[in-house]
């Protein structure tokens, strides 16, 4: 199964890859996604030419073979499966500490070795690295995420709740709003949503006439996904007063007629 992994802009200027021509370039690139968490994929050319190059005439093989020479990789056999370790696994990537653990035999030698360039082939298998990889880069600074970078912790929906509970002006229901409140796959953004939309709503003419009673039950409130309604501004549901003029408007005769002879 094909996996997410990184790539710097670093990889393009190594001087060691540019080597190579560029079919065998993007070949170790694709190698990557093919890779298990430990750098080990099966040394099958015929079916990395499938996953990787299915359009294109390329000796595959020898491709491997140039990759190897150079030390980017390691073709091996433990028994009789064949293998390929990717040289400076934990230097190039990092993976996820969720990834499934590699089936494949490890290399022999492999524990306590050093690539290449100094650095531990593999990263430990239930680790998962503080800094982010080196990705072939001849320079320092940080990765692209990976897209199995895992997601921000979930808010406390009960915590939540309270805050929401204290706003909600009618206090009506509160065990069928609890109820209704865990139906919602709330996250912090859709919170701040509604409670904007919430204070919205309780300034309306709906809700402040006659002492609230036409405010919804909190239940009806979120079943309903009411802080998706559009809600009109305030300023637009009141009617403004004439201005009161100070003095008559001398260029309008109408003022004329309202005045009243005096004897």
């Amino acid at each position: 199964m094909a996996r997410s992994r990184n790539i710097k802009p670093g990889f393009f200027s190594n001087e060691h890859l540019a080597e190579l021509d560029f079919a065998t370039r993007l070949l170790f690139i694709g190698m990557w996604t093919e890779a298990d968490r430990e750098g080990r994929l099966e040394d099958r050319p015929r079916r990395l030419k499938m996953a990787l190059f299915p359009a294109d005439n390329v000796d595959i093989n020898r491709m491997l073979d140039d990759l190897d020479h150079l030390g980017f990789i390691k073709r091996y056999t433990v028994g009789d499966v064949k293998a390929i370790q990717v040289i400076n696994w934990a230097k190039h990537q990092n993976p996820h500490v969720k990834e499934a653990k590699s089936t494949i035999p490890e290399m022999p030698g492999l524990e306590g070795s050093q690539g290449e360039h100094g650095t531990s082939t593999v990263q430990a298998p239930d680790s998962h690295g503080s800094f982010p990889a080196d990705s072939l880069s001849l320079d320092s600074g940080f990765l692209i995420p990976d897209s199995l970078t895992p997601s921000p912790a979930a808010p406390d929906s009960a915590d939540l709740f309270s805050r929401f509970w204290k706003l909600y002006p009618r206090k009506v229901g509160k065990d069928k709003a609890e109820k209704a409140w865990a139906k919602i796959k709330l996250t912090q953004t859709l919170f701040d949503e509604i409670i904007a939309a919430l204070a919205k709503h309780s300034v309306t003419p709906g809700w402040t006439k006659d002492n609230g009673q036409f405010i919804p039950h909190a239940s009806t409130w979120l079943n309903g996904k009411r802080w998706e309604d559009e809600v009109p501004e305030v300023a637009a549901n009141v009617h403004q007063l004439p201005v009161r003029r100070s003095e008559p408007d001398f260029n309008d005769t109408e003022w004329a007629r309202n005045l009243v002879v005096r004897t």
